[in-house]
């Protein structure tokens, strides 16, 4: 059965406030590009009256610990919940995401989300985009093949532009709607079985295209 927001609080010690959930990557250099960033989103987000009331959570991979973002999470309302990413997705308001599996696990749990990536080198991330020749690095908006939800890569990942993207979800009914819509269209190119052959064969297939 599917737990519910109330038991999922209790279980990790959480407050009953609405929150937005964190998802740096597992990599140690991912956390290290992703957090700066992160914190000053955060910041920029509980100035805003209507969000002071927020938290935020850390979905942390296995192995992950508060002390892996203690650098970057001081004085702010800002929880750490390890190797829990599915419950941590399906009870949040929005998600800020680093690209990867998390972000199509999102999509398939429903939840609206945001996606931010950067390397550590813009060169190295020019010649990537060269090589790859993709318009997106997200799961999602690969098998559908057009944006489904926001992607913001390299110089555009700021953190004005993700609270400004946060923003519009938490606000716009419309925004989540159509994202909500988007997500549907995801779960029904998937399919019920087999859905990580169908995954790996959309993308090899716009990766051709």
């Amino acid at each position: 059965l599917k737990e519910s927001r109330e038991d999922f609080l209790k279980r990790h010690n959480l407050q009953d406030r609405p929150y937005i959930a964190l998802l740096a990557g597992s990599r140690a250099h991912e956390i290290r590009t992703m957090m700066p960033k992160l914190r000053a989103f955060m910041e920029l987000m509980l100035k805003e009256r209507q969000y002071s009331e927020y938290r935020f959570i850390i979905a942390a991979a296995p192995g992950k610990t508060e002390e892996d973002y203690s650098k970057w999470t001081g004085g702010l309302p800002v929880d750490v919940v390890t190797a829990d990413t599915y419950a941590v997705l399906t009870h949040a308001e929005a998600a800020v995401i680093n690209s990867g599996t998390a972000s199509l696990e999102a999509a398939l749990i429903g939840t609206p989300q945001v996606v931010c990536y950067q390397l550590g080198s813009r060169l190295t991330f020019l010649i990537g985009r060269q090589l790859l020749k993709v318009k997106f690095i997200s799961l999602g908006n690969l098998i559908l093949g057009h944006g489904a939800f926001r992607e913001f890569l390299q110089d555009y990942f700021t953190p004005e532009n993700v609270l400004l993207e946060i923003r519009r979800i938490l606000e716009d009914e419309a925004c989540r709607d159509k994202m909500k819509e988007e997500y549907r269209s995801i779960r029904g190119k998937l399919g019920g079985s087999g859905a990580s052959s169908a995954v790996a064969e959309d993308m090899v297939e716009y990766v051709r295209g």
